[in-house]
């Protein structure tokens, strides 16, 4: 599904930035805010996920609403990436009413049987207008380097984005979901000693099987982020739910560039300033590390699982966003992640919450 609004650019005064990027004067704002918000099992009855017995009863879907709303609102983000959406139409309508008029899906979940959906999507909104929104896919020359079966496909398939932001600049933004950590294989048994090996065998080997599906797909997303960067100087925002801690293995494809010391035998740190910036150029950051001024406080998780919590859920953003980097357009002065409803739920108000956190970010533009 996709819906795409644009509006036509007004007359307002422009000027323009170090890196001849337009910014619009037509009002005061100076900020901006990004956000990643997993809902976890978002679909409208009578439909189901996954099963005929998961289907919400109007109560329950409309305390999901109603607290979405109120996350949304509390929040108030510019632009959103959703994850685990099974009903974008009846989503569309929620976030408008929160003045996120612009939305866009770039796939559908799969239809198991009547009334049951599997395969959630991804979802994009904003406030500001989408100027085009396409899904990610490897190319076949990836795919031969990579030694990737030709039928490689994501999990779940992102969006790519390019957005106007009025006061700012175009920007391309990807709103991912990653692969689980859920093991592909699944060969269970009872568990009877001769049998145990079986099932063992069938986690273990599933699990690795769904960190390689996760590193691949951040190596396919990143290598989509650098063709495109190729094509243009657009500031690059990443944002969703990994499945994983930023600094597992399956997810350095996203952030290897700004830690690589050595290039073609060369430490990057003696390389002439054009040089670095042409690294500089291909990274990405995460926002939480880009703060202009940094939490003292331990990072906090945006999931649990057994009572053990995990930062999965990320903003991942380009140069043009680091205050440390000498032509940046823009940067990080607010991260906030929304857990009260992890950390101390309440009955009735967090009945139907999600399992993940939202995490925003607020960009300061530099005129």
């Amino acid at each position: 599904m996709l819906d795409i609004v644009v509006k036509n650019s007004s007359n307002t005064p422009v000027i323009l930035n170090k890196r001849k990027k337009h910014i619009n004067l037509s009002n005061n704002n100076t900020n901006f805010s990004i956000c990643s918000f997993n809902l976890f099992n978002y679909i409208a009855p009578p439909n189901a996920y996954y099963d005929l017995d998961n289907i919400y009863s109007e109560k329950q879907w409309n305390r999901k609403e109603r607290w979405i709303s109120q996350q949304l609102s509390e929040l108030a983000p510019d632009i959103v990436g959703f994850q685990e959406v099974f009903s974008p139409t009846a989503l569309k309508a929620l976030v408008a009413k929160q003045g996120l008029n612009h939305f866009v899906t770039v796939s559908k979940p799969n239809k198991r049987s009547q009334y049951v959906y599997e395969s959630p999507v991804v979802a994009l909104a904003s406030r500001y207008p989408i100027v085009s929104a396409d899904t990610v896919k490897a190319s076949a020359h990836l795919v031969r380097k990579l030694g990737l079966s030709p039928s490689f496909q994501f999990s779940r398939p992102p969006i790519r984005a390019i957005i106007q932001v009025d006061d700012f600049s175009r920007i391309l933004v990807y709103v991912v979901h990653l692969k689980s950590k859920r093991p592909i294989m699944d060969e269970r048994e009872e568990n009877t000693e001769k049998q145990m090996a079986t099932t063992i065998l069938a986690e273990v080997q599933g699990r690795w099987a769904s960190t390689i599906q996760r590193g691949t797909e951040s190596a396919v997303l990143y290598h989509d982020m650098v063709q495109q960067t190729k094509k243009s100087e657009l500031p690059v925002i990443v944002m969703g739910d990994l499945n994983d801690t930023i600094e597992s293995e399956a997810l350095q494809p996203l952030i290897d560039c700004q830690q690589l010391d050595k290039l073609d035998g060369k430490f990057i740190g003696s390389m002439t300033l054009a040089d670095r910036r042409a690294v500089q150029r291909y990274s990405l950051y995460d926002a939480y590390d880009i703060q202009e001024s940094p939490s003292k406080e331990e990072r906090q998780s945006t999931h649990y699982f057994a009572n053990k919590g995990s930062a999965l859920d990320y903003i991942l953003m380009s140069k043009d966003f680091h205050h440390d980097y000498d032509q940046s357009l823009a940067s990080v002065v607010d991260y906030r992640v929304s857990d009260a409803h992890l950390i101390n739920p309440h009955s009735i108000h967090d009945a139907e919450c999600s399992d993940h956190a939202p995490v925003m970010v607020t960009v300061e533009i530099r005129f």
